[in-house]
């Protein structure tokens, strides 16, 4: 089984019915699915499926991205660590959110032992 094909089975083991549905195309993927996904799987270690991620589903957001580089380039000096905080307490949630949605007792205990190795790291 290749790196790819292992990490893919190892974040579908690890996540609730809703990625899933997004992942298999059942569900609209929305922008902010696809930045918490990303987040999620850069967390996780996973990096040949935040790989597939980006291959398979930044292009349909091709004009958020544009809209962000914009605003990146217009506000750039303006921009404080009060955004940045911002940007903690977001992802905080969605890994909470992720864990909470775990199909099990023990993958939800192994998602937040990963997230405070993480915290702990940074």
């Amino acid at each position: 089984m290749r790196q790819k094909d292992m990490e893919r089975f190892a974040f579908l083991y690890l996540c609730g019915q809703r990625d899933k549905n997004l992942l298999a195309g059942e569900e609209r993927m929305t922008f902010q699915d696809f930045d918490r996904l990303v987040y999620i799987t850069d967390v996780l270690g996973l990096d040949q499926m935040n790989l597939e991620l980006w291959n398979r589903f930044s292009p349909q957001f091709k004009e958020q991205f544009e809209t962000l580089e914009g605003l990146l380039k217009e506000h750039c000096n303006s921009l404080g660590l009060g955004g940045y905080e911002d940007d903690i307490q977001i992802h905080n949630k969605w890994f909470a959110d992720f864990c909470e949605n775990a199909p099990s007792d023990a993958s939800r205990e192994f998602l937040v032992d990963i997230f405070d190795v993480f915290h702990e790291e940074e």
